[in-house]
């Protein structure tokens, strides 16, 4: 049995939901991704709302981590969150008023009236907000997408360091690809239209989510959305230029690509994948048994989605190819970019076994944060909703990763399993369209006797 440090960071989540969540998230939300200097001169120019981008903003993360989505629960919370900061800056000002007094007190006394103290609250402020939800929706479509995606910038830890994320020096991530489904809108539709051969499908249109997790965190660093019809390589090749060096990929068969490889070699990235397809290649080296140095060469027909100017960069590149065996006796190979002849072979196929982290990190993020299904009904909204999900599951797990640093953890009990059960009463018809109470149908035409009832239930 192997320590999974996904697992036993992520066996808090549900704690976390079911605790005083919307307290912890207000004290980890990035407020200084409102204060940056970019921001502010951004939204110089926007008007006192009683929406504010803030608040706006802070909703749409603690509503990401209710059962309930609806926009009518969402302006509830806002009602919560706007009633508080109403007392604080009441109880900001009165501090003020009251600070102003003493220094006046200690002054000479001046001649005519008396000087009158008043406390202005800003006008959105002053009156509560209405319940209706057409303004909070509008106040989601003026949030900026660049300030959405700050806010996932800021929710990653940028340090992370403990016995699991870090393996020889190098900085562990997982990658991998999932479907989500989408709402069945006409905007929707023109970016996320599902097609078979060729042909439009009826059903609902789905997008696809490329992530890199972090092992050891949990938390998704780097993603990107689109279409089910893009392939995952072209997407995971760009995302490639926002990883740190030192860093080291563990993928699946689908990344054993050559362009990937190059890559990840000019950038100072070391990746782990199986070899399931054929490949030539030259053994240059012999390390020990099953354990070999190779050269693979440029295929002649180089990928559609690969910059011209890359073509012509690598023409060879060094593997080093390992034969394993599992534990249940099947025998598979190893391609990978680490050439270190010190580091044991053993040693990259233990951990090449942790890449299964990623299987229950997305698993987790599609339905403990219900984002298996998107609610947005354009596609602008969809990636803001995507974005803050992602950027609240961060915040979750960046709560978890201070509380259980160095936890050992052996998953003893079906834990993932307990997950589940968190949304069960989240239902969805063949459109794709979310409901939260089961719907009979249509009302039967038909009278229906007792005799009939009874001998159905006898039946």
């Amino acid at each position: 049995m192997k320590e999974n440090r996904s697992l036993a960071i992520s066996s808090k989540i549900q704690e976390c939901k079911v605790g005083n969540i919307i307290g912890m998230l207000e004290k980890e939300f990035p407020s200084s991704v409102l204060t940056s200097e970019e921001t502010l001169i951004g939204l110089k120019t926007s008007r006192d709302r009683v929406f504010t981008i803030n608040n706006t903003l802070l909703t749409m993360v603690l509503s990401s981590v209710q059962q309930d989505k609806t926009l009518k629960n969402s302006v509830g919370l806002y009602y919560m969150i706007h009633q508080q900061h109403q007392q604080e800056c009441l109880k900001e000002l009165e501090k003020k008023v009251q600070e102003e007094k003493e220094i006046d007190q200690q002054k000479s006394k001046q001649r005519g009236r008396p000087k009158n103290y008043q406390i202005n609250l800003p006008k959105s402020l002053v009156n509560d907000i209405s319940l209706n939800t057409a303004a909070y929706s509008k106040a989601r479509s003026r949030v900026p997408q660049e300030l959405v995606h700050q806010l996932f910038t800021s929710s990653c830890i940028k340090d992370a360091k403990n016995d699991y994320t870090h393996w020889k020096g190098y900085r562990v991530f997982i990658g991998d690809g999932t479907y989500l489904q989408m709402q069945d809108t006409e905007s929707i539709r023109e970016h996320y239209e599902v097609k078979y051969n060729g042909t439009v499908h009826e059903g609902y249109p789905q997008g696809l989510l490329e992530t890199i997790t972090e092992r050891g965190t949990g938390q998704v660093i780097n993603f990107r959305l689109s279409s089910r019809h893009t392939s995952e390589l072209p997407l995971f090749y760009e995302m490639l230029d926002e990883m740190p060096t030192k860093s080291l990929l563990l993928l699946d068969d689908l990344y054993n690509c050559y362009e990937i490889l190059s890559k990840c070699k000019r950038k100072g990235i070391e990746m782990i994948v199986p070899a399931k397809r054929k490949r030539n290649y030259e053994v240059l080296e012999v390390i020990g048994k099953g354990d070999e140095i190779i050269q693979i060469k440029a295929p002649k027909n180089r990928s559609e989605w690969v910059k011209e100017n890359e073509n012509e960069k690598d023409n060879t590149l060094l593997l080093r190819r390992i034969e394993c065996e599992s534990p249940d006796g099947k025998q598979y190979v190893l391609m990978t970019t680490l050439l270190e002849k010190t580091i044991e072979k053993e040693a990259i196929q233990a951990l090449y076994l942790t890449r299964w982290d990623i299987e229950i990190s997305i698993r987790e993020i599609k339905t403990i944060m219900d984002i298996n299904i998107l609610r947005a009904k354009t596609p602008q909204m969809a990636l803001k909703e995507l974005t803050v999900s992602l950027a609240t599951y961060n915040l979750i797990r960046k709560i978890i990763y201070a509380s259980i640093k160095n936890l050992p953890f052996f998953p003893k009990e079906g834990l993932i399993q307990k997950f589940y059960t968190f949304n069960t009463n989240i239902l969805v018809d063949k459109k794709g369209r979310v409901y939260n109470r089961w719907s009979t149908g249509r009302k039967r035409t038909g009278a229906t006797t007792t005799e009939t009832t009874t001998a159905k239930k006898k039946a």
